[in-house]
């Protein structure tokens, strides 16, 4: 991972969500943290929702294509 992490409580957990990203979604993942970060919502939860709509959306276009 080539950014650097949010100042976070648990950093421990955001790096794991991150790696649990798929890496090609990782940058804008982690873009999506420290937007939440300075948005005062929470970071991992952020990284969560950002893997779980892309996943989703990946899925809507194999069924489509």
């Amino acid at each position: 991972m080539s950014g650097v992490l949010p100042p976070v409580m648990d950093d421990r957990k955001l790096a794991l969500e991150l790696r649990l990203v798929m890496v090609r979604d990782r940058e804008d993942a982690l873009q999506e943290a420290w937007v939440a970060y300075l948005e005062g919502r929470s970071p991992i939860r952020a990284v969560n929702t950002y893997a779980r709509r892309e996943n989703r959306y990946r899925q809507r276009m194999r069924w489509h294509n």
